[in-house]
């Protein structure tokens, strides 16, 4: 079963997701960063930040502890990483950056979002990734690529996690998401946040039910892009105005 004559996005035109992190690494000069799926260690190994990585089948193919003080690397799933560890104790203090890019499902997403808002501080900063993707044939549940054979992206598999940016944008309005047009699938910068906020999980259950059976073709890709706006990437190379961006 294929998605029929979906509608499709025109590519991203900015910078790469990955020299996005890098430049927003430097522009926020962070003393702790965490990450969410690892796998190679490509986003991993731009930190120089004291690191904390989650993922339960690493597959580190490059030296990701080069430039940091530490790198502390959990082999597990990330519920359970939560449920049994502290981030705060391991790292000493809030986070200032994390990167979330695990299982590709928005349920797992915005759990991943509600643990990581708790160890953050006011002026951190959450990226997602995968949240604008232009095809809705890469965001099916289902992994099976047949199911993406036809996509203008071969190959890539965002999942349903452009959902989390619709929660967040009805749910926590208090919150400041930035979209940044990166390829292939986008970068959301989440700032604005609230530790002590329990809004998220008082209402996830409501959340799942209202977007599960929601695809990205009956949504709309150009109402997601409309909702979200996303800017030029060159944004990151403003001081400024990225400040502006994320805090103002």
């Amino acid at each position: 079963m294929t998605i029929a004559a979906p509608e499709v996005m025109a590519h991203h035109a900015g910078a790469d997701y990955l020299d996005c992190l890098r430049r927003l690494h430097r522009a926020l000069a962070p003393r702790r960063y965490l990450e969410i799926g690892v796998w190679r260690g490509e986003s991993l190994a731009l930190a120089e930040a004291e690191s904390l990585a989650i993922d339960p089948d690493f597959q580190l193919d490059r030296d990701v502890l080069a430039g940091k003080p530490a790198c502390h690397l959990y082999s597990c799933g990330s519920d359970d990483f939560f449920a049994r560890h502290d981030p705060l104790a391991i790292l000493g203090g809030p986070v200032d950056l994390a990167f979330l890019d695990g299982m590709h499902r928005f349920e797992f997403l915005l759990r991943d979002f509600i643990n990581t808002e708790h160890v953050c501080h006011r002026r951190s900063v959450i990226a997602l990734h995968d949240c604008l993707p232009i095809d809705p044939r890469i965001t099916l549940r289902d992994q099976n690529p047949e199911l993406r054979r036809d996509a203008v992206v071969p190959g890539w598999w965002a999942g349903d996690v452009w959902k989390m940016a619709v929660l967040l944008h009805r749910h926590r309005p208090d919150l400041r998401l930035l979209a940044l047009d990166a390829p292939p699938t986008g970068l959301l910068l989440v700032s604005g946040l609230d530790p002590a906020s329990r809004r998220l999980e008082e209402t996830y259950e409501a959340m799942v039910a209202e977007m599960m059976d929601t695809d990205l073709a009956a949504f709309g890709a150009a109402r997601l892009f409309a909702l979200l706006a996303p800017r030029p990437t060159a944004l990151l190379d403003d001081p400024a105005a990225l400040d502006a961006a994320l805090f103002a």
